[in-house]
């Protein structure tokens, strides 16, 4: 009989959404933990019975009151933290745009939001943002524009 490998309850999947306008991207200084009071892209937890693209869009429109087309998966990345219980949070990574021309209003799980020109520097963003960020801008710079 073949011993079945045991899982780790301590890893948390995420859906990130680096929303774009032009050379812009959208952040939202986050309410809740692993990233309180923290400039990051709009995320949040995969529920069990729902897809990552699924929960990436749910949590745009529960933090933001927008609907959103997703694009290209911009990657997937890890984020320790070593509290107590440690948390390994796997993020999976989409560019995605506003459908229409709706405004972003963020809501009780946001406590800000903002339009930022990387180019121009970043706000205080954890290491993971500062990774898909400039993850997003190398493929810009390879393709000279946003691929979808």
């Amino acid at each position: 009989m073949m011993r079945r490998e045991s899982f780790d309850e301590g890893i948390r999947v995420l859906a990130s959404v680096a929303i774009m306008r032009g050379k812009k991207i959208l952040l939202i200084k986050e309410q809740e933990e692993p990233y309180n009071e923290m400039w990051v892209l709009p995320q949040g937890y995969v529920k069990r019975a729902e897809t990552v693209s699924d929960a990436a869009r749910r949590e745009v429109r529960e933090e933001l009151r927008v609907e959103i087309d997703l694009g290209s998966l911009v990657g997937v990345y890890d984020d320790f933290h070593n509290g107590s219980p440690p948390i390994h949070y796997l993020i999976v990574a989409y560019l995605g745009a506003i459908k229409g021309s709706a405004e972003p209003r963020p809501t009780t799980e946001a406590i800000d939001s903002a339009w930022v020109d990387v180019s121009k520097g970043l706000p205080d963003v954890p290491p993971v943002v500062r990774r898909t960020l400039h993850d997003i801008a190398r493929g810009m710079s390879r393709r000279g524009r946003i691929g979808w």
